[in-house]
């Protein structure tokens, strides 16, 4: 399949890539910078802003598949929630559609909901909900956090489990379903080479666990106990006040937010159209 893939310098970007070249598929990646080395004849880089669309929207003529992995953790004055979750992806899904493409995969968020509070997962929802109004075949999923080699998250929570006190806001009682960066990926790959997976949504996590056991966990494959000091409220709300006000620090009141209420995936589609479980959370996979 000829792929055009947009995010394909981030974490799940790469990896997709290097998954769709190995199976020979042909790729056109969308990058902000060309990368140092460049050893696969099946991938072409298009280096342009994701934000200046009119550099790019063209080339995705051409292509039999889109697949867009990009993605924001926090605003800053030049990338928005809206203009990098929900105007760009609008526009290459329009674009897609045009063009007659085979398929769209929109890479999206656990808890995405148009109604949400937190514009993270909002952004993400009101781009989901526009391409399940296009007239080609399209398939959403909303991973839980995605861990394996080179993580943001996963380093960040290694780091917490590694002190000698770690800090847990809230009770730590909280659940997460992390998967593993290859289960994602096989799951993509799925959704390109089998044309049956169409115009769905699909919620993808892996092992159910708390907050605290997940860092528990984490300490142990490190070699260590878990020591843990339970952030008051006050202080929770306070740390994250200032993450919001300055744009600094370790989260702010929408990240908490998301945080304390929990990030839990139904798995019956996941295992519906894909035919295997995600594997257990192995911390050091």
């Amino acid at each position: 399949m000829r792929i055009f893939l947009t995010g394909a310098s981030g974490f799940i970007g790469r990896h997709v890539a290097a998954e769709l070249s190995n199976a020979g598929h042909q790729l056109t990646c969308l990058v902000r910078q060309m990368p140092a080395v460049q050893a696969n004849p099946a991938i072409n880089y298009l280096v342009a802003e994701w934000l200046k669309p009119d550099q790019w929207l063209d080339h995705v003529a051409g292509h039999e598949i889109v697949i867009n992995c990009v993605g924001i953790l926090r605003e800053t004055r030049r990338a928005s929630f809206q203009a990098v979750q929900t105007d760009v992806p609008i526009a290459l899904f329009h674009a897609a559609a045009q063009h007659q493409l085979q398929k769209i995969i929109q890479i999206s968020a656990l808890g995405a909901d148009v109604a949400a509070p937190q514009a993270f997962v909002r952004s993400k929802a009101l781009a989901d909900q526009a391409l399940s109004q296009q007239a080609i075949p399209w398939v959403v999923l909303r991973p839980s956090f995605v861990y394996g080699a080179g993580s943001y998250s996963m380093r960040l929570f290694q780091r917490l489990a590694k002190l000698p006190i770690t800090p847990i806001l809230g009770d730590g009682r909280y659940q997460v379903q992390p998967i593993h960066i290859n289960d994602l990926v096989q799951a993509i790959k799925l959704c390109v080479e089998q044309q049956a997976i169409a115009n769905c949504t699909i919620e993808a996590g892996g092992e159910r666990m708390s907050f605290y056991q997940l860092l528990e966990r984490l300490a142990a494959s490190q070699g260590r106990s878990l020591r843990p000091w339970f952030v008051p409220n006050w202080l929770s709300q306070l740390l994250a006040q200032i993450g919001t006000t300055t744009g600094l620090g370790p989260i702010n009141r929408a990240e908490l937010s998301l945080l304390l209420q929990g990030n839990i995936a139904d798995l019956s589609a996941f295992r519906h159209y894909f035919g295997f479980e995600p594997r257990p959370f192995q911390p050091n996979r």
